[in-house]
């Protein structure tokens, strides 16, 4: 008998139960965690975020080098566009590396990296006024471990803007 009142209460709350679930937040609100993100919909043309988001501010290195390759200079092609077009912005260019080597090793060729993103935005039209730059070596690793994924991480130039 108690089984029988149980199922009735159930088949009475479950169209109540569903409706509730039916007007509460999607899976793709904003207020549900781990909601998608918009993929920059909403994001101000000439803003920093279009910037971070649109443009993209690292810049990745090999081991030991402060040389540009192709994917870099793609991303340093866009950023010049982005700073000629966007003139209200400055660019504080900020060099790091890996945990390999010496302190002052490290802090040179963040240095050299730096000069390197530099170099090439002022090469694409970009006030060199409106560039500071700044090694800080491995003293702000993205990642940390001893893997060469965290490493290759580590090894690069975040253009900031200002």
């Amino acid at each position: 008998m108690n089984r029988i009142k149980t199922l009735r209460a159930l088949t009475l709350a479950l169209p109540l139960l569903l409706s509730a679930c039916a007007s509460g937040p999607s899976l793709t609100s904003p207020e549900v965690t781990n909601a998608p993100v918009g993929g920059g919909a909403n994001v101000v043309p000439g803003s920093a975020e279009d910037f971070i988001v649109n443009v993209g501010r690292r810049t990745f290195f090999s081991e030991g080098s402060a040389a540009l390759d192709e994917p870099a200079q793609e991303t340093l092609t866009l950023q010049a566009a982005f700073l000629t077009q966007h003139t209200r912005y400055k660019a504080r260019i900020q060099g790091h590396s890996d945990e390999k080597g010496s302190a002052d090793a490290n802090r040179k060729l963040s240095v050299q990296r730096a000069e390197a993103v530099r170099n090439f935005l002022v090469s694409k039209g970009v006030d060199a006024g409106r560039i500071s730059v700044q090694g800080v070596g491995n003293t702000r690793p993205q990642l940390r471990c001893q893997d060469i994924s965290c490493w290759a991480q580590n090894r690069r130039v975040l253009t900031q803007l200002q």
